[in-house]
């Protein structure tokens, strides 16, 4: 992410004999006219202890535009037949903001991360609710983090929604929080919520009731590092949900930290600057608890994670791991019957870019682009890097293919982070979301607010920036951070919400959504409980369309757990279901414009 430099010991030590000359002067100066000048009373003492100190303070490096005070005065432009997005946020009665407490002038690294958007249906009802992280507060000297508490809210049908917070029990605010993982990892049918963030994390089961309790301590998870978000996988094939946990680098709040950017401003510090921290893996025991297999699994010593997914990379049967890291080489983990795992990220072609530098890598998705049957990995980057197409070519890994799929060069002056795979056009090919953001707040290469983008994919051979198509919402920049992919109106089109620092969650609707489709719910019985490893596919006029279940993806957030699907006509559709531990099944006839729910033995 963000590179500014930390201030060199020479320019302190210059910074303070200039001040210290300063004083002197000043001192020889009052010296000088202490005869002649008015007397002051002892009262307006402070106010010229604030004026030396704004001065000293003038004499160090300047500080960058904290933009919580620069609110942004751009205007969409009005809305266009052709516009696939409209912004429905104000109607269908959501009204959040993540603070990052940048507005306390610290300029700290943890204000960079942003939060999540969470997606599930915790009510079985039929309609996706949204649960979104609060983020935190900054106070001192010396700092102290503080959260802030989170919302969720259920949707009511035909997109309103009613803020049920306190109800459901879920507003945390114990620790400052970033990222949400969504899974049922007790087997009870009912989606639990996973929150993690800065030396904190909360498990949430579902009390099949309106609401959840909190389990962490009972679970025996921890989160005593710089916790980002979590994947839920089944890890060793035993039908339970395990939880790898992404951690960012080993850093503490320091008010003393001073770090310039390329204005010579004071910005915040980049990651660079502080180790690595190391991810955990969870195994879960079936009882309600958890093991950590950290060691066993064999995991990096040193990450500076910011996205995960996982999913069977290579069709072995085995959930395969792989983890974006900021300003070091990502991570795959392919996994196997036996731990360690095996990390083969510069093997498999993704650990660097295609010139052998380390990214700042942070959203990522797996999808099939191409339409080969076999799953690709998208990641954003940082300004001035290449987001990354990476195609699957079998069993030697991946091949970047960016300057092929046009990708090259239209994300260069942006930092990408909530992102994901997405058929929103419903033609068949998998199109591309990226919420843009900066992390340093006032840099010459690259502004704090960026304008976010969609890509149409063109037949599975490369993609074309669609952002002008996208709606009044792409007119104008934005800060955003994680973002969600699901049908909240079940009308058959994909819709987004996505979370940004500092200003109201969005919640874009669809304007097109298919006028044929069909969409399931898979419910693992041997396999674990949410099918999270499977694949899917329909016969789309002469095209096999192949989707899969995957863990983590996007930026911190979760999509809805339906996968959608377009038809030809209104003619019944053949599902064929690939289950995490190999069985396949057919699922034949299924009504078009309809949820199925498909139970694993139930099929053909």
């Amino acid at each position: 992410m963000c590179q500014p430099r930390p201030l060199a010991d020479n320019s302190k030590r210059a910074w303070l004999i200039r001040k210290r000359a300063t004083c002197l002067l000043l001192a020889c100066i009052a010296a000088m006219t202490a005869g002649c000048a008015p007397k002051q009373d002892i009262g307006s003492a402070p106010h010229a202890d604030a004026t030396r100190q704004e001065r000293e303070k003038a004499a160090g490096p300047r500080n960058a535009k904290i933009p919580f005070f620069d609110k942004p005065t751009e205007t969409p432009r009005l809305p266009r037949d052709e516009d696939w997005f409209e912004d429905v946020t104000q109607a269908a009665g959501i009204n959040f903001t993540y603070r990052d407490g940048q507005e306390a002038g610290f300029y700290q690294i943890v204000e960079n991360l942003g939060g999540c958007v969470g997606m599930l249906d915790y009510d079985r009802d039929g309609d996706i609710d949204l649960f979104f992280t609060g983020g935190g507060s900054l106070s001192g000297p010396p700092i102290k983090l503080a959260g802030r508490p989170s919302a969720f809210y259920r949707n009511d049908g035909n997109l309103r929604f009613t803020e049920v917070t306190k109800e459901a029990g879920v507003q945390g605010g114990e620790f400052y929080s970033h990222g949400c993982a969504v899974a049922d990892f007790d087997r009870d049918g009912w989606p639990d919520i996973f929150v993690a963030g800065f030396h904190g994390c909360s498990l949430y089961r579902n009390n099949h009731q309106g609401g959840f309790e909190d389990v962490t301590a009972s679970a025996g998870l921890r989160g005593d590092r710089w916790c980002v978000t979590g994947a839920w996988l089944d890890i060793d094939n035993d039908g339970w949900l395990d939880l790898y946990v992404i951690t960012y680098c080993d850093w503490l709040p320091d008010h003393t930290e001073f770090c310039v950017n390329d204005q010579g401003l004071r910005d915040i510090c980049g990651p660079s600057l502080f180790p690595g921290a190391r991810d955990y893996l969870w195994r879960n025991k079936g009882d309600g608890t958890f093991e950590d297999i950290t060691d066993k699994a064999g995991l990096e010593e040193r990450s500076r994670a910011l996205g995960v997914v996982a999913a069977d990379l290579n069709e072995d049967g085995w959930m395969d791991i792989f983890v974006t890291n900021d300003v070091q080489e990502n991570h795959l983990y392919l996994g196997g019957p036996e731990l360690p795992l095996r990390e083969v990220g510069l093997l498999g072609g993704v650990a660097y870019s295609p010139t052998g530098e380390r990214e700042g890598s942070m959203g990522v998705d797996v999808g099939d682009f191409d339409g080969d049957g076999r799953l690709d990995l998208w990641y954003t980057n940082y300004s001035n890097q290449d987001n990354a197409v990476a195609r699957n070519v079998g069993a030697t890994g991946f091949l970047n293919v960016g300057s092929t799929a046009g990708m090259v060069g239209v994300s260069r002056m942006w930092v990408g982070f909530g992102t994901g795979f997405a058929d929103f056009d419903s033609d068949g090919w998998l199109d591309l979301f990226v919420a843009n953001g900066h992390v340093a707040y006032e840099q010459l290469d690259s502004p704090y607010r960026q304008p976010p983008q969609l890509f149409h994919n063109q037949g599975g051979k490369r993609f074309v920036d669609a952002s002008e198509r996208g709606g009044p919402y792409f007119s104008i920049n934005h800060v955003g951070r994680g973002a969600a992919v699901g049908d909240l109106d079940n009308d058959g089109g994909l819709d987004l919400v996505i979370s940004h620092q500092n200003a109201p969650v969005v919640v874009l609707r669809n304007r097109h959504p298919a006028k044929h489709w069909v969409r399931v719910l898979l419910r693992g019985v041997k396999s674990n409980p949410d099918a999270i490893g499977a694949k899917v596919t329909v016969m789309f006029g002469d095209r096999q369309l192949a989707r899969w279940l995957r863990g983590g993806g996007g930026y911190a957030s979760s999509f809805d757990p339906r996968i959608l699907f377009p038809a030809v006509d209104d003619a019944p559709v053949s599902v064929t279901v690939q289950w995490p531990l190999g069985n396949v099944e057919v699922f034949p006839e299924l009504a078009t414009g309809r949820t199925h729910e498909l139970v694993e033995g139930k099929g053909q």
